[in-house]
């Protein structure tokens, strides 16, 4: 993670247009931020590389084998990891919106259950299998102090102790595969299994506009093929459109009428070091929503665009755009 990119970020949207979107930034930006310092300042004490996976295992995995980390190639430090739970929670506290008795809820919070042999030993090879444990560890746990400070902050803590050695097998994968569209590649994050958060479509050096999906669990990256649904892989050009608010059309949705799933996706109007995927999530999130309440509602406003008829310029398909 980069700090800068993430600062960078954040200040562009400071007067985005969504009110919710900003709330939602203001909440969490601190909380990114935080990581990012967190994930760049880790030792070997904190997080090991038992050993550096092979460039087939990894190749592999992009293809649809067992991802990198189920190899059990990352060992997390309880100690350390506890550590920086409670350093990441301290920073979510003083943002979040609570009352006082739900701040109390909040800071009574035990993450040590977070930070035991068998949970981690779960987290280092299935980050997924482990965080449905933790939705079951903390079923009694308030819903809102759940879902908006304890996962988040298991989440982010996980996500820092990945960073580092997602990205670097991130850039491996790019620098071995071919350039040309694979429609064998699977969809889930390569490194942890996870399903991606974001699209980003962006100009690269060699290969034009190129669509990557990005994984918010350990921060891996990996090209994707345009023409192709990032959740059930469905190929019908017919079946996939981009959908977006009139005013903005970098911000999209990626609709798949096979399996009605809606990518969250960028057209990012510079490179891919110009934009954060993390942070372009929390924007996308005000797009999934009025989708999600026109769709309840039986009608979609938002203009309707073809995969392919990018207004920042992109070539046609099968000319590097994936």
């Amino acid at each position: 993670m980069i700090r800068k990119s993430i600062e960078r970020a954040l200040m562009r949207y400071q007067a985005y247009k969504d009110g919710d979107v900003r709330a939602r930034l203001a909440v969490y930006g601190p909380l990114m931020l935080e990581t990012a310092t967190l994930a760049n300042s880790l030792t070997d004490a904190d997080v090991t590389i038992v050993r550096e996976p092979a460039d087939e295992e990894i190749l592999a995995a992009a293809q649809g084998g067992p991802t990198v980390l189920a190899f059990g190639v990352v060992k997390i430090t309880p100690a350390s990891f506890r550590r920086d739970l409670e350093r990441l929670a301290k920073v979510l506290l003083a943002s979040l919106r609570l009352t006082d008795g739900e701040a109390a809820q909040a800071a009574a919070f035990d993450f040590g259950i977070f930070a035991t042999d068998d949970f981690l030993f779960s987290a280092e090879a299935d980050p997924v299998t482990a965080y449905e444990a933790a939705v079951a560890m903390t079923a009694k746990v308030p819903a809102m102090i759940r879902e908006a400070y304890v996962l988040p902050v298991l989440g982010q803590a996980l996500r820092a102790y990945f960073d580092r050695f997602a990205v670097e097998c991130s850039r491996r994968l790019e620098a071995k595969e071919e350039s040309a569209p694979s429609f064998t590649k699977r969809a889930t994050c390569f490194c942890c299994g996870s399903e991606p958060d974001v699209a980003a479509v962006a100009a690269t050096t060699n290969h034009g506009n190129v669509k990557k999906l990005y994984c918010g669990v350990c921060g891996a990256s990996w090209s994707f093929e345009r023409i192709r649904c990032a959740r059930c892989g469905d190929q019908t050009v017919s079946n996939l459109s981009y959908i977006s608010d009139e005013t903005d059309d970098n911000h999209r949705l990626h609709i798949c009428a096979a399996c009605h799933a809606a990518m969250p996706t960028l057209f990012a109007p510079g490179d891919e070091l110009t934009f954060n995927p993390d942070v372009e999530g929390i924007v996308l999130t005000g797009l999934e929503e009025a989708y999600d309440e026109a769709v309840t509602k039986g009608t979609v406003p938002q203009k309707v665009l073809k995969p392919g008829d990018a207004t920042m310029g992109g070539s046609a398909p099968g000319k590097g755009n994936y």
